[in-house]
């Protein structure tokens, strides 16, 4: 199964081109997308018009469906759909508002993390101004001085929830604010700084910025400054994509290979014209429709 796709602004990620996911869901068309995926870590399929079902069986050709831990953002009746939104209807918060205004990976700090994130945007702001910011770890690995990769490769970061650079509740770029019960909740887990893919066996800088609070072994302060290092390297221009939501586009991104962040944008009520909503699936584990060492595409 052959689909077409041409490349996006900026030095990695693609848009899949001239496929109606609402009319073609046969396993291999799914297969060929899946694969592009992990062959490019960022893709846009723009112009969907899904229902909720289809977009939720969609995301079940990425990985297990994982039910989000903010879960008071959660859509009612479909546990891992989370809404991300600026709305605030009658002032209540109807999804994840500012909770994502900085460079992060997203479920670093849970164990098993994100494989993956599926989002369907279903209402943005008029013209535009939006967009979410993508950067690719893979090639800021790469990009690394030897020195630098022998000094990482077999680091363990500490994550849990948070924003380690804004850990003030009523920021626009801290983390989500939790419930009580939430907070009681957060775990500590650790993963590698260096994160070997488990589909393509590619290294990639893994979860520097955000969740991260520290290395095994090392000093807080001298393993924070490192990880700021490595976050300062892995978000410069040159490996960073933007792209800004119409209603009905499509994305995904590969969270072992990639950092990302959304704008702060104003509150809106639901008839505001800048009003965003967007549906966010997360996955887990291995696509159940590619197999191991898919290899990515030369530029």
């Amino acid at each position: 199964m052959t689909v077409s796709y041409r490349s996006l602004p900026g030095p990695f990620g693609i848009e899949i081109t001239d496929l109606d996911l609402s009319a073609d869901r046969a396993p291999e068309t799914l297969r060929a997308v899946v694969e592009l995926f992990h062959r490019h870590q960022f893709i846009v399929l723009r112009g969907q018009n899904l229902t909720l079902p289809q977009f939720d069986s969609f995301t079940q050709g990425f990985g297990n469906q994982r039910p989000h831990f903010l879960d008071h953002l959660r859509m009612d009746g479909h546990p891992s759909i989370l809404m991300l939104s600026n709305v605030f209807d009658n002032g209540r918060q109807i999804g994840i508002y500012e909770g994502a205004c900085f460079w992060h990976t997203d479920v670093a700090y849970e164990d098993p993390p994100n494989s993956a994130t599926i989002v369907y945007a279903i209402r943005t702001p008029q013209g535009g101004g939006a967009p979410t910011y993508v950067s690719d770890t893979f090639s800021a690995y790469d990009a690394l001085p030897e020195a630098m990769k022998q000094r990482i490769d077999g680091l363990v970061a500490i994550h849990h929830y948070g924003n380690r650079d804004d850990l003030d509740e009523n920021s626009p770029t801290a983390a989500e604010k939790l419930t009580e019960t939430q907070k009681r909740n957060i775990s500590i887990v650790h993963h590698p700084v260096v994160m070997r893919h488990p589909i393509t066996g590619r290294r990639a800088l893994y979860g520097v910025s955000g969740s991260s609070f520290g290395i095994v072994g090392m000093p807080e302060d001298e393993a924070v400054d490192l990880l700021r290092e490595l976050a300062a390297h892995a978000t410069q221009d040159c490996f960073t994509t933007s792209f800004d939501y119409s209603p009905g586009d499509v994305a995904a991104w590969d969270t072992f290979s990639t950092l990302h962040k959304a704008p702060v944008v104003p509150r809106a009520t639901p008839e505001d014209a800048h009003a965003r909503v967007l549906w966010r699936v997360s996955v887990t584990g291995q696509s159940p429709l590619v197999s191991k060492h898919v290899d990515r595409q030369a530029a």
